[in-house]
């Protein structure tokens, strides 16, 4: 995703977008890792990706050493926030998803997540009044990941100035499957974080699969 830089610019704010319709995409750590939440808004043709992560506040050195990024910047410009002691709480999920309705007015219409999520935390969500669905990161996100990179590419998705989300996209890749002819999204180095960039798929994903359902809302015209 070498076109990132087209995505990005001034800080982005929810404020600036209240009473609008939204996708939100979780990707969740199996515990111990970062989680990503992407809530993507369309407005005036336009896609913007509001972006949070979660670290264990345990885990926030090691993983800063680990990982050779300022986890500590990010936690003081709000882009990241310490989660639990040495393990994700979920709570923390729920809270940003659900603020987006309480704090911002805006409205999710749909909630993709892995399906190795927490359930508990599904269940919460669902409890709240979300759909939720699950979707499986392989080859058949294919198509969604050849609209993210077009998307990416035209500089349609605004990531504003969320540094993190940024490393993510550029961290990530499309691997080939030759015989199928189609591709899934693989990190460009073992080492690296692509968790951003799948939540985002998670909710393109859902936008394209419930366009004809909801898409006149989503485009909040």
């Amino acid at each position: 995703m070498q076109a990132v830089e087209k995505c990005c610019g001034e800080a982005l704010r929810l404020e600036d977008f209240e009473d609008h319709y939204a996708i939100v995409g979780i990707d969740l750590s199996q515990t111990t890792d970062l989680t990503a939440a992407v809530c993507l808004i369309e407005d005036k043709g336009e896609l913007y990706a509001f972006a949070k992560f979660w670290l264990p506040g345990a885990k926030i050195e090691e993983a800063t050493a680990r990982d050779g990024m300022p986890y500590g910047a990010y936690i003081k410009r709000g882009i990241l926030e310490p989660s639990g002691d040495n393990f994700i709480d979920y709570q923390d999920c729920f809270n940003w998803v659900t603020s987006l309705v309480q704090d911002h007015k805006i409205l999710p219409l749909r909630v993709g997540y892995d399906r190795y999520s927490a359930q508990y935390l599904v269940k919460d969500l669902e409890a709240f009044g979300f759909v939720c669905e699950d979707v499986w990161q392989g080859t058949n996100l294919y198509p969604t990941l050849q609209e993210a990179k077009g998307l990416i590419d035209d500089g349609k998705i605004h990531i504003g100035d969320n540094d993190l989300l940024k490393a993510h996209l550029l961290d990530s890749a499309i691997k080939m499957d030759i015989e199928r002819g189609r591709g899934r999204l693989v990190k460009v180095h073992h080492s690296r974080h692509i968790d951003g960039m799948a939540a985002l798929t998670d909710a393109l994903c859902l936008r394209g699969k419930y366009w004809a359902e909801i898409g006149p809302q989503l485009m909040n015209e």
